[in-house]
């Protein structure tokens, strides 16, 4: 297995046709998924309780979304990936469309059937929204947005970003805090 600092010469190997490097690049991605998607669940565990309809949706269970990430990782277009950020990024990009297209799925099933509880489908409604909204900021920060994905949808640590972004830990505080306050402000006028 891949630790983080040879991680950019697997995706350089791989991406000079190295068949093996491209087996490790997957199971690096792979164990990387599995260990988001069980910090994901916790926390909406943790959020919601045990109880609520996303955290006992088979599509966010665990192993599933591991599944349905690597699946998408294994079919996106990996050429632009030439470091261990690229690599990151994607796999970000990869797991919110997930969630999303699972939102979008429930809201669809909502119009259908109108039984569905009013907590939920706002919840729902909010994380549309909040897509649209990360789009948009995406479009404007790209520095301040990849901090953002890598320590909320990747769980990093502040250092490990610091790292994948070559800045400093007191840069990546301010855009991490301006992110959150621009994304807030959005929200509340949603």
């Amino acid at each position: 297995m891949a630790s983080q600092s040879t991680l950019t010469q697997i995706i350089q190997q791989w991406q000079d046709g190295n068949k093996q490097a491209e087996s490790e690049l997957y199971q690096f991605a792979y164990l990387q998924l599995r260990k988001i998607a069980h910090q994901e669940r916790e926390r909406n565990a943790e959020k919601y309780g045990l109880n609520n309809k996303v955290f006992s949706d088979s599509v966010n269970s665990t192993t599933a979304l591991i599944h349905d990430a690597y699946l998408k990782m294994s079919h996106c277009d990996m050429s632009e990936i030439e470091s261990k950020r690229d690599f990151f990024l994607m796999a970000a990009k990869v797991m919110r469309q997930i969630l999303i297209d699972n939102a979008r799925s429930h809201q669809a099933q909502k119009r259908q059937h109108i039984t569905f509880m009013k907590e939920e489908d706002d919840r729902f409604e909010q994380l549309i929204i909040m897509d649209k909204a990360l789009d948009n900021f995406s479009a404007r920060y790209p520095r301040q947005s990849n901090a953002l994905k890598l320590k909320y949808l990747m769980g990093m640590k502040n250092r490990e970003i610091c790292e994948l972004l070559e800045c400093s830990s007191s840069l990546i505080e301010k855009d991490l805090q301006f992110s959150r306050s621009w994304l807030q402000s959005r929200m509340a006028h949603a």
